[in-house]
């Protein structure tokens, strides 16, 4: 085959493929297009996760008349002249390929008016040819409509994800954003509904708190460090906020990492984050965080990836230092912290919330409905009831409790350490199984409902799991943007705050299919005794007992040890006894 110029078409679908990986990626360079724009207002609309349509508005100077159809063409930017200024640039964008990498894969509609214009105009372009163009009446700001997203590149489209997931994923473009711009007021509409909306009143503390949900929030602490390199090097500055243990997810998704304002993903700077809490959080748990990194421009290479999600620092090891001790820094502080009602009420919060008060921890006899807690505990019946099934452990007597997390018990054949938390999942799980298996799980209903606000991204899964919700006893109503009201919950739950346990039902729930077992595990996983709680011998008595004829009592229904067996003979070897 002979070597030849591709055709502009070409160029332009093979660059549209480099920038827009989804439509969560054309939001993205439409919003920083509208932040260069200098805009205090931005409203997103997404239809059918972005693949029907992206509409992203705003307020900013608007494009002049004479330069819209400039606007879309590869490489023609209003940010950049000359290769030396790449060093101390401060917009977001600058390659001049947004636009044109969008209108080459979409039906793509601009209207527009510069503020010191009198009319703005209409431009409509299909796979990246001008179709029409017309003057009209507009307000000053840029509204971009992007409609049928990929519809001339069918490989791209065939491997978009679940509307649902692409959903995900603009959301949390939006809410990064708005986190990086707390100055700008943010909304989402996803399928007509409001999903997400700041304030722009400059509060970084609402912004987090509207984007991982006001529980999360409430056990986040603050962090504001500036260091300064060797030899008077550059300063950089790291604020923001991050999740005091035990609070944690499973993988690193919600650590948010910001550079001058920019979205990255810098594996460097995520490892300094879990650095910070390493011996503070087990095996397999990340922290939340939201953090802005501030340094000067020449500090910081931004032109090293198509869609300008990484960057480079000239001292790799000095921006992994700041931020891995500015985490650190902050724990530390907060363990020697004023009582949570006190930092929330002094932290320049918004009057829009409470101040916090930690709950007592709290536990319910498995397949019962009383609630436990540690300021006054009922008593559990000294020995539980015969039940009917065969007996999968021997029988232990309870010695007592290690750490507020383990019972000690001895039996026949050595010593039993057995973590209530993972014991009690089992007991529970097996309970619903037995419900479900004769006619369905146990709920009660709420006289006066408990209304719940969660984050963006929680209320999307709930909708989305409405019917799994309504398998395990819930009935749940829409009472407003991200709020939900719950008229009926299973019994396991009475007494429990939806506000604390639905976050946690739904993260259990997210990345798992539609396995009845998996939704089993997940209600047993919220509603089980925690480690931390005090219980009293005939509480420690019941719940071994029923341990003692559980089926598969030695792990739990995620697969963790429920008790550790510890032999005559070992402890006989320890003790150097013959």
């Amino acid at each position: 085959m002979t070597i030849q110029v591709l055709p502009e078409m070409v160029v332009a679908r093979i660059a549209a493929g480099e920038a827009i990986e989804r439509p969560a990626s054309a939001v993205k360079e439409l919003i920083e297009n509208a932040i260069d724009a200098g805009a205090g207002s931005i409203h997103v609309e997404a239809e059918q996760g972005g693949r029907r349509l992206l509409r992203v508005t705003d307020n900013g100077c608007g494009i002049r008349g004479d330069e819209i159809e400039l606007a879309f063409r590869r490489h023609a930017t209003s940010k950049l002249r000359l290769a030396d200024e790449l060093p101390r640039l401060r917009t977001l964008g600058f390659r001049g390929e947004a636009l044109a990498s969008i209108a080459a894969v979409s039906q793509t509609t601009v209207v527009s008016r510069q503020r010191d214009e009198s009319g703005g105009v209409s431009l409509r372009l299909l796979a990246g040819a001008i179709q029409h163009r017309r003057g009209l009446g507009a307000p000053a700001g840029t509204a971009v409509t992007v409609e049928n997203l990929f519809f001339n590149t069918p490989a791209r489209l065939k491997f978009l994800k679940s509307v649902a997931t692409e959903k995900r994923h603009i959301h949390w473009v939006v809410a990064r954003y708005a986190m990086a711009y707390p100055g700008i007021a943010f909304a989402l509409k996803q399928e007509g509904r409001e999903r997400f909306r700041s304030s722009g009143s400059g509060a970084l503390a609402d912004v987090v708190a509207k984007a991982y949900g006001l529980q999360e929030f409430k056990s986040m602490t603050a962090i504001r460090s500036q260091e300064t390199g060797s030899a008077g090097g550059r300063a950089i500055e790291v604020e923001g906020y991050a999740s005091l243990p035990p609070l944690s997810r499973a993988n690193r998704e919600r650590i948010i990492l910001f550079v001058n304002g920019r979205a990255v993903n810098d594996s460097a700077l995520t490892r300094a984050v879990t650095s910070a809490y390493e011996g503070l959080l087990k095996a397999g748990a990340f922290p939340l965080a939201a953090l802005r990194i501030t340094t000067p421009p020449e500090f910081v290479d931004v032109n090293v990836h198509p869609t300008k999600a990484q960057v480079r620092f000239r001292d790799p090891g000095q921006a992994f230092l700041a931020v891995q001790r500015a985490v650190r820094g902050a724990l530390h502080e907060s363990e020697a912290s004023p009582p949570e009602s006190d930092i929330w009420s002094s932290s320049g919060f918004s009057d829009e919330y409470i101040p916090y008060q930690r709950p007592q921890p709290a536990w319910r006899r498995p397949g019962g409905d009383e609630l436990f807690d540690a300021d006054g505990l009922e008593s559990l019946p000294a020995v539980a009831e015969a039940p009917a099934s065969p007996r999968t452990l021997p029988v232990l007597r309870v010695v007592g409790q290690a750490g507020a997390a383990y019972i000690i018990a001895e039996g026949p054949a050595g010593l039993y350490l057995v973590d209530q938390n993972a014991a009690h999942e089992r007991l529970l799980y097996h309970e619903l199984l037995a419900q479900r298996s004769n006619g369905g799980i146990h709920s009660r209903g709420l006289a006066e409902g408990a209304a719940a606000l969660l984050s963006p991204e929680d209320a999307n899964l709930l909708e989305a799991r409405a019917r799994q919700f309504s398998g395990l006893g819930f009935e749940i109503e829409v009472f407003g943007p991200n709020t939900f009201m719950i008229r009926r919950a299973p019994a396991l739950l009475a007494g429990q705050d939806a506000d604390a346990y639905l976050p946690g039902l739904l993260a259990s729930l997210r990345g798992q299919g539609d396995s009845a077992a998996d939704e089993l595990a997940a209600l047993a996983a919220v509603a089980a005794l925690r480690s931390g709680q005090i219980l009293e011998q005939e509480e420690m008595r019941s719940l071994v007992a029923q341990l003692e004829r559980c089926p598969e009592p030695h792990y739990s229904p995620s697969g963790r040890k429920t008790l550790i067996h510890i032999s005559r003979e070992q402890l006989a070897q320890e003790f150097r006894r013959s």
